[in-house]
């Protein structure tokens, strides 16, 4: 019940911040990310330098807000890492143990920055897109797999998923992009090639949440949405499809 009625909040305010875009929906990310960046510390405990997290995150937030450039892009990398280096040498500790908090800011800064990049250079329909694949894969995957689930997809990492769950969400998917094709007056095709391709990138992104919270011996990223568990829980495949989908609009 929890997990409807969070939905039922949370969607519809979701989905009126992404239309009405602008200085909401940066706000909304920015939260999202220092939210996020929390929920990936708090895999690590006590050793955390909150202080890199939090620059290198929000500054990377910010370059994407004033336009990508490869240049910028290129100093960021190297001040943020020198900044680590530093950091981790007058801490003395080891640095390729605390390594992850390079990986913690380019998962949750980065991939969230694609949401405000989508939107902002391809406007609210595709971002509507992404998130339509994403959350009838989400659906079609639980209802096949408690239906017909009995081989194991990763079993080691997500007992829960199966084959035949996995399938069925692929299916789901390329349907709603063949739905969402014939509304929006685009190429069914290419939409139906593209929607299986961001469930398949989706899926993978949620396994590879799983990937972490069972290395961690962790069940969610945090308690935030009832139900849901953390923003990392609910964004895992979003934050894989939206960079996937950027990189096929900017080459069409």
């Amino acid at each position: 019940m929890q997990r409807i009625i969070t939905a039922l909040i949370g969607i519809p305010l979701f989905l009126g911040v992404l239309y009405l875009d602008g200085v909401y929906l940066q706000f909304l990310i920015i939260l999202a990310v220092i939210i996020g960046l929390y929920e990936f510390g708090c895999f690590f405990g006590h050793d955390v330098y909150w202080d890199y997290l939090y620059l290198a995150g929000l500054s990377l937030l910010m370059i994407t807000y004033s336009g990508l450039s490869s240049s910028i892009l290129f100093i960021w990398f190297y001040l943020q890492f020198l900044y680590y280096l530093i950091r981790v040498t007058i801490s003395n500790r080891k640095p390729f143990s605390q390594a992850w908090h390079i990986v913690a800011v380019l998962y949750v800064a980065g991939f969230f920055s694609f949401l405000g990049l989508v939107r902002a250079e391809y406007g609210f329909r595709w971002v509507f897109f992404a998130l339509l694949v994403t959350w009838i894969t989400d659906s079609g995957a639980y209802f096949s797999g408690f239906c017909f689930g009995n081989h194991k997809l990763a079993p080691a990492i997500s007992p829960n998923k199966t084959v035949e769950g996995a399938l069925g969400g692929l299916c789901a998917a390329t349907i709603s992009g063949l739905i969402f094709a014939l509304v929006v007056g685009y190429d069914w095709m290419l939409l139906v090639l593209l929607s299986a391709m961001l469930s398949g990138v989706g899926q993978f992104g949620d396994l590879v949440q799983s990937t972490m919270k069972r290395e961690r011996a962790v069940k969610d990223s945090g308690n935030l949405l009832p139900g849901h568990g953390g923003i990392l829980d609910r964004f895992d495949s979003l934050l894989f499809v939206l960079p996937i989908l950027y990189l096929v609009l900017a080459s069409v």
